[in-house]
This record gives C-alpha cells, structure tokens and sequence, in this order.
C-alpha cells in the first residue's frame, strides 16, 4: 500500500527527491538538459509550486519513498486539474508503484469535484506517452515548453 506524504522543504524530504529524480537521468536530460539535479533545483521548484498553487506529494511504499508528485487542481491558464511532475524512482519502476500512484491521484482529484485531469508529456519521452495512453489519456494539442515539443493529453474523471 502507497502513502502520500506533502512534500515541503525539510532536509530529509527534499533528499529523498533528489535520489528519485536522480535515478532518472535520462528524464534529468531531457527535462532540464543535464543527468542530475541538486538541492538548489529542488528548491527552486518548491518556490514556482508555491507561485502557482502546485501540491507536492513524496509517495512512500514500505517506509521509503518511492516517487514524487506535483499536481493542482486548478491550472489558472485553464482552470483544470493538472499533474506537472510525475516521477517513480528508478528501483520501483515495473513494480507497479506507478500504476497504483496514478490510480491514488485520480481518486484524490475526483473527490476534489475536478473531472478531468491533464498534463502534458515530452514528446520524446515515448515510455512516459504510453503510460498514460494505457491510463486512458488522450493527446488534445501539442506545445512548445521551454524550446521542447510536448504533447498535452486529458482524461475525463
């Protein structure tokens, strides 16, 4: 069984994201152009998060965390739910953790009264497009974040 923990600017949380991010560097380079990341980077997100109203959740399984979230129930570009940062340690992917993470998300976003959720996925990130299209998104425009194309999808709740 997963817990969802707030993920706020204690040295101990904020470790725990930088191992789970660092266990993907291939996500590090495509998403911020280099393989690891640092206390600074976590910080820096934790200040954007609080800008725009975006929670954060450390995901545990077993006692150690597994998995970090970032979600808000209404993006102020379109007033929908949105997930802006979902990333499984390394270690725990194929586990499952994903899977049952998502699954934990949209029930906690569905008793929010939201009825749809969207995020928006890099469009050369192939795994991370064909996880969410098994958990029934669907692409509804494409982006340009930061220089790189993205793919926008949704599901209705």
């Amino acid at each position: 069984m997963l817990e969802f923990e707030p993920n706020c600017r204690m040295r101990k949380k904020m470790k725990a994201e930088v191992e789970i991010m660092n266990s993907n560097p291939a996500f590090n380079r495509l998403a911020r152009g280099r393989e690891t990341i640092g206390f600074e980077e976590v910080e820096s997100e934790f200040q954007e998060c609080e800008r725009r109203g975006v929670r954060r959740l450390l995901v545990k399984k077993d006692r150690r965390y597994v998995a970090v979230i970032d979600y808000c129930l209404q993006n102020p570009s379109d007033s929908e739910a949105w997930i802006s940062l979902f990333v499984v340690h390394r270690a725990h992917q194929g586990t499952g953790v994903a899977h049952e993470a998502y699954g934990e998300l949209e029930a906690l976003v569905g008793i929010s009264g939201r009825n749809r959720l969207r995020l928006a996925v890099h469009a050369s990130n192939e795994a991370g497009l064909a996880f969410w299209m098994k958990k029934g998104f669907h692409s509804f425009k494409e982006v340009d974040i930061g220089g790189k194309p993205h793919y926008c999808l949704e599901k209705e709740l």
